[in-house]
């Protein structure tokens, strides 16, 4: 929680700010064919397990594939729990992007609910 609290702290300079969005409210939004959803974890990580439909771009590659995501799309960004996610979120931030939310807890709150994932 105190790493939540401080990300919140980092995001509120005067930038705009993400909607940190818990693992329940990205199923709920699984729903909606809009939905993008980025796994900023390493390649190994993502095929030991991963959200159905997630693309997989590691943080460590931002600089090739940030001009990719979606502006026109609610973007979901998780990573193991949410410390990678949270460099990604804030990094498209700076480069003008508005309509992210950063999954808290990541992959491991997703597994902790028992949601599926796929290999």
């Amino acid at each position: 929680m105190r790493l939540l609290t401080l990300l919140l702290a980092l995001f509120s300079v005067g930038m705009a700010q993400p909607r940190i969005v818990t693992v329940d409210d990205l199923k709920a939004a699984l729903s909606n064919p809009k939905v993008f959803v980025i796994d900023v974890r390493t390649r190994e990580e993502f095929a030991q397990g991963h959200i159905k439909g997630a693309v997989n771009w590691p943080v460590q590659e931002i600089e090739g594939w940030w001009s990719r995501v979606p502006k026109d799309r609610a973007v979901y960004i998780h990573c193991n729990t949410q410390n990678r996610s949270a460099v990604a979120v804030q990094y498209l931030i700076n480069k003008g992007y508005r309509n992210l939310n950063l999954v808290h807890g990541g992959i491991q709150a997703w597994m902790a609910r028992r949601y599926p994932i796929t290999r």
